[in-house]
């Protein structure tokens, strides 16, 4: 071998070991760098050169540097981050829906508590203008208490809102920058080496992308990816990225909505589509809880205010006139989609009448005009259309499709129906004077002069729906069972009106809108007959009537408590739903990323075992160098 190839051999073999220790180097900088994959600098050896004695080794040279790559693990760890992503905004958000339903002595049922005691205070006491303006004062704050509950939820809502354009803006940021990427590794590509880093930079920036909404890739053979969202709609194509937008809801302006846009045509993802990523996560929120909770919110203040001023017209004030109503009166809401294409659709409110308020449901619905007047009504967020007629009740409110007619409604149309949504949010106390209070009925129940037995009258109930005078109760005898016959009379109708039954003590008699409920038992012969009401301020029929509310169905077939606590278990259980899918979700990311650490990351122990191996083999390399140098001198000494 001659001296050149010597020296030739050591060069190489420095070369090569200098190569390492860069690579090794650049490694254990990089170490603590989000998304950095470990480096190696792959050697070959040189062809040999043919002597006479045989093939003589030339060396070492360096191919490339490749990176440690596992494309099923990358993958893994960004669609896993990318559940825990929308599975911790969902959770964040339902813990802060349920701090703002608020409970015990500064919540909602507190103070629904507080308002039927003060209207038990006044059958107590009901020509006490005092214990009447507690009442309001109660009415106020229950009232108050409502639209507090429904700004904390509305809250909530611009806060999804705002929440959601940050991310949108954010995702398109990250899309432009792997766009951008894809066109510097494209343009790589043509020669033998990878790019490693810029790699690295993008894998990192895809997974910081699915953070926020869950993407699936395609690697083309230039190097680049495509990325798609929302079941197949593209957001990134080479160096090319579409944007998402964030637009404010057709019906309600104050919540938003996701739409991707591709060769300027824009395209809504519905909450499912999106999969993963914290805007999933936002989406799932504001369409499943937040919607939900204020209906059932609404629901609770329609079914109060609904029964509360119906009992209100039932009774009479101090001064004998008919009673008002106590809170705002109940309206459902109609929105038009800003999309229609009829006209003059603001004045359709029409479209929709509350007429069995304890029935309606903590809902909303979409309303659409198909051809030659037909409509559609589908419950939301996802149940199915159904064909609609006018004057059709559908969940406590009643289709007025006639509203429909002018202006003109043109097919395709929709409407959002909104019967309970607003009603916590619009709900008022009217009443003003105390005296407006409706405490007395218009009749009393009177015993007979004869009586014999220890019955007296405990609470006459009067619903509103009749005004029973001329009615009469005689008590004949006992029946085996130790319940007492009796037979009620009302001579207010043509021919006289009469009723048979039996009364065992803790039971009502009821009839036409009356429930009497007595105190003791009454005897044979007894008898008890209804007369007009003269001093409003005696008579507590009403008052506790107003009071006796407390137990009964308002809301869907429950009690005002009862359907609040469901409320309250409702938002608990979603709650504890989403934060055991979090803890999930982030222990199956958590392990993806380990287990991607731990296939493509830097084991500083590891390379600086390295050091020392390329440290030795750099020396030795120089070595051969100075062997090879002393070996060049001695034929330069021999030549002279």
């Amino acid at each position: 071998m001659s001296t050149s190839s010597l020296l030739s051999l050591g060069a190489n073999a420095m070369f090569a070991a200098q190569s390492q220790l860069q690579t090794t180097g650049h490694n254990i900088s990089n170490a603590s760098v989000a998304g950095y994959s470990r480096q190696e600098a792959k050697l070959s050896t040189v062809q040999g050169q043919y002597t006479g004695s045989g093939y003589v080794g030339r060396g070492v040279s360096v191919q490339t540097v490749t990176r440690a790559v596992n494309s099923f693990l990358t993958d893994a760890a960004a669609q896993t981050s990318s559940v825990a992503a929308a599975d911790k905004a969902h959770s964040t958000l339902l813990a802060q829906l349920q701090d703002s339903i608020g409970i015990g002595e500064q919540g909602l049922g507190q103070a629904a508590t507080s308002f039927f005691n003060a209207l038990n205070d006044v059958a107590a006491l009901p020509s006490d203008t005092s214990a009447r303006q507690v009442a309001l004062a109660r009415a106020d704050d229950l009232a108050s208490m409502f639209r507090s509950t429904s700004d904390q939820i509305e809250s909530l809502q611009s806060s999804v809102t705002q929440d959601v354009m940050n991310s949108v803006g954010t995702v398109n940021e990250l899309s432009e920058r792997i766009a951008q990427l894809n066109g510097a590794i494209a343009g790589t590509n043509g020669g033998t080496h990878s790019a490693n880093d810029l790699l690295d930079q993008r894998d990192q920036l895809i997974k910081e992308l699915s953070q926020y909404v869950q993407v699936s890739r395609i690697s083309q053979d230039d190097g680049s990816v495509n990325l798609f969202i929302g079941g197949g709609q593209s957001l990134v194509l080479g160096n090319q990225s579409n944007g998402l937008k964030a637009s404010l809801d057709p019906f309600d302006a104050t919540r938003v909505q996701i739409e991707v846009e591709v060769s300027g045509v824009s395209r809504p993802l519905s909450e499912a589509s999106l999969g993963g990523g914290s805007l999933a996560g936002l989406m799932r929120f504001q369409e499943q809880d937040l919607n939900a909770a204020r209906a059932q919110l609404g629901q609770l203040g329609a079914g109060l205010t609904a029964a509360v001023n119906g009992q209100q017209r039932a009774g009479f004030t101090l001064d004998g006139v008919a009673g008002s109503a106590m809170f705002t009166e109940l309206a459902g809401n109609v929105i038009a989609s800003r999309d229609n294409a009829g006209s003059g659709l603001a004045s359709l409110q029409g479209l929709m009448s509350l007429s069995t308020p304890s029935a309606l449901q903590a809902a909303e619905y979409e309303l659409k005009a198909g051809a030659s007047g037909t409509f559609t009504l589908r419950k939301l967020p996802d149940g199915d259309p159904e064909t609609v007629t006018d004057g059709q009740e559908i969940d406590g409110f009643t289709l007025e499709l006639s509203a429909a007619t002018s202006p003109a409604v043109v097919e395709g149309d929709r409407f959002l129906l909104q019967p309970v949504s607003l009603a916590a949010q619009k709900m008022r106390q009217v009443l003003n004077d105390p005296d407006d209070v409706a405490g007395a009925n218009s009749v009393v129940l009177k015993a007979g002069s004869s009586n014999t037995g220890t019955a007296t009258i405990k609470s006459v109930l009067l619903d509103g729906s009749s005004t029973p005078t001329g009615v009469s109760i005689a008590f004949g005898a006992a029946t085996a069972d130790g319940a007492r016959a009796y037979t009620l009379t009302d001579s207010g109708t043509t021919p006289a009106t009469t009723v048979s039954g039996s009364w065992k003590a803790g039971e009502s008699v009821s009839y036409d809108g009356m429930t009497v409920t007595f105190d003791g038992v009454p005897a044979q012969g007894d008898t008890f007959t209804t007369q007009a009401t003269s001093q409003w301020g005696a008579n507590n029929g009403n008052a506790l009537a107003l009071a006796d509310l407390a137990n009964g169905k308002l809301v869907d077939g429950s009690t005002f408590t009862d359907a609040f606590s469901h409320l309250l278990s409702d938002i608990g259980a979603r709650v504890q739903t989403a934060e055991t899918a979090y803890e999930v979700s982030s222990g199956v990311a958590t392990r993806a990323e380990e287990q991607l650490g731990a296939s493509t990351g830097v084991n500083l122990d590891e390379e600086a075992a390295k050091l020392l191996q390329y440290q030795q083999a750099y020396q030795a390399a120089a070595k051969i160098l100075q062997v090879a140098q002393k070996v060049f001198d001695t034929v330069l000494s021999l030549a002279n």
